[in-house]
């Protein structure tokens, strides 16, 4: 079985895929820092970012996303005597040595805080347990600031192993996900630029030169719904069939994240929730992630009946920015 293809038991047998940094790493990262802490977050240029001491352990992330397991986790940022400023700047500058870091909404965003504001229409401004899903860029990062008083794992669920087991136990269902569906993004983000509707379908399971290469995005597609793409009976029975198999035990692993740990997925291979968990009150305690969107230059590019964004930004992914702010 290729190892992209994989179950919760052989995950959790495998530490291949953990990375600690080393104490010189975060020395290194505190340096730069310090000299850094005048300049805003967007400001950050390619010389800021650039850090040969985090080469070696970046390079053994990418290996790992694109080649291993789909997915990294790095721990050791010390959050504990960090600041919220201090952890982003270094968040950014590690996704810097992996990919290229692009936006996340018509606000140009580069780190979105996963917190729950009430904000419907995204998965990351609301609270409560997340069903399965992937996220339109090629790799999504997730750094813990804070954890919920309980609960909040992160799922995660090798695609590959979803549709082995979708095809093995309810073959009639393969041709309605190779098939696919129709697409659409938030109001603000098609006036950035993305269409109302995709004009094609995207597929659930697809390959891009050989290698898996899987699209889910159910909000986006019930999104389509309301925009006037018809979703048959038989549709929406296989969109839940993904999300039911892809949270099976025997399939899918759940990540406690600390604070200071970084989670990489990468959307190709995974699908990723997240459980049901138990907030704080007030808005500075709640559970709090900042989420990072990275394209992979080097990675075979998706081919166009994968792509529901029209005008992406640089390197080819994210969500192009409003020139008005």
């Amino acid at each position: 079985m290729p190892s992209y293809a994989w179950t919760a038991d052989e995950l959790r047998a495998d530490s291949g895929w953990t990375f600690d940094l080393s104490d010189a790493m975060i020395a290194a990262l505190e340096t730069r820092l310090s000299n850094l802490r005048s300049t805003p977050l967007d400001a950050l240029t390619e010389a800021d970012c650039a850090l040969p001491a985090l080469e070696p352990l970046a390079a053994a992330v990418r290996q790992q996303l694109e080649q291993g397991r789909g997915l990294a986790l790095i721990r050791r940022l010390p959050a504990e005597r960090w600041s919220e400023d201090d952890l982003a700047r270094a968040y950014w500058i590690l996704g810097a040595q992996i990919g290229v870091g692009v936006s996340q909404s018509y606000k140009g965003d580069r780190l979105g805080h996963v917190r729950d504001i009430g904000e419907g229409g995204r998965y990351y401004t609301v609270g409560g347990a997340l069903e399965m899903h992937m996220d339109p860029v090629d790799v999504v990062g997730l750094l813990c600031v804070k954890r919920a008083v309980e609960g909040g794992e992160s799922r995660i669920t090798a695609s590959t192993s979803v549709r082995d087991a979708v095809a093995s136990d309810y073959p009639d269902v393969i041709p309605l996900l190779e098939r696919g569906f129709h697409y659409t993004s938030r109001p603000q983000d098609r006036q950035a630029g993305a269409p109302a509707v995709t004009p094609h379908r995207i597929p659930v399971f697809a390959s891009i030169e050989d290698q898996p290469a899987s699209f889910f995005l159910p909000l986006a597609i019930r999104n389509a719904e309301a925009e006037g793409a018809a979703l048959s009976s038989a549709d929406k029975d296989a969109m839940a069939l993904v999300n039911t198999v892809a949270q099976r035990p025997e399939l899918c692993f759940q990540m406690d994240l600390q604070p200071g740990e970084i989670q990489f997925l990468n959307n190709r291979l995974i699908f990723h929730g997240r459980s049901d968990y138990e907030d704080a009150v007030a808005l500075e305690d709640k559970r709090h992630m900042l989420r990072l969107w990275l394209m992979m230059p080097d990675w075979p590019v998706r081919p166009p009946e994968q792509d529901m964004h029209s005008h992406p930004d640089r390197a080819g992914g994210g969500i192009a920015a409003t020139t008005s702010g």
